[in-house]
């Protein structure tokens, strides 16, 4: 019997990526009385966890707060990752191309879980112009890329991304509505968004190429 992969998962290493993990665009330092909270470990224990990936290089202890920010460490890795990266070497003269000939911002979005991540981004030129998050992470089921993308799944899928009971509100144009979600409107009143699918060689859904503008 095919084991799952969660089965081969290495505890203190899945501790040490959901340390990392706090970290966020609203949250730049955390110590250890925080840490210890949120993951719901004995103080030393994160302490040590803290030291470790200090020493690595994947954090930086403020020295005059005690706290810890992300190190250079994990800047470096996201750096290969958007130079080797197969699909955003591919990817990234298409989106150039596609801002450059209707002066808008394009994005590349790729599915993961139930979450839209936003991997790259060819700006537009205009002064008013939409300001993307690369790296950030939207649910799929509340942005026109995620739409998009669970649009070409199988409906059981798809479905598992309306699970869990209500969904949220995001903004006044969110349908929270679980047979509408793959029908309705999203996004702020100011802004216009254009998706379609990239697909492999077996014409697989694989990402989004995304266009926004006011």
């Amino acid at each position: 019997m095919k084991r799952e992969k969660t089965d081969y998962a290495i505890q203190a290493v899945s501790h040490a990526l959901d340390l990392l993990e706090q970290y966020g665009d609203e949250i730049s330092e955390l110590g250890v009385a925080e840490l210890s909270k949120r993951l719901h470990h004995q103080k030393d224990y994160t302490a040590r966890l803290l030291a470790t990936l200090e020493g690595r290089g994947y954090l930086d202890k403020n020295r005059i707060s005690q706290n810890y920010r992300l190190g250079l460490k994990t800047l470096e890795l996201s750096q290969t990752f958007v130079r080797h990266g197969g699909l955003l070497s591919r990817a990234r003269p298409v989106l150039e191309e596609l801002t450059k000939s209707c002066d808008e911002t394009s994005l590349l979005a790729v599915l993961k879980q139930n979450f839209i991540v936003y991997l790259h981004a060819a700006e537009s030129s205009q002064a008013v112009r939409i300001a993307p998050k690369v790296g950030s992470w939207l649910q799929a089921r509340s942005s026109a890329a995620g739409k998009v993308q669970l649009a070409h799944l199988p409906e059981s899928s798809w479905l598992n991304a309306l699970s869990g009971g209500t969904l949220q509100r995001f903004t006044p144009n969110t349908d929270y509505r679980p047979g509408a979600v793959r029908t309705s409107s999203e996004g702020d009143f100011a802004t216009r968004v254009c998706t379609r699918p990239r697909r492999d060689g077996c014409r697989r859904a694989l990402c989004r190429g995304t266009r926004q503008g006011p």
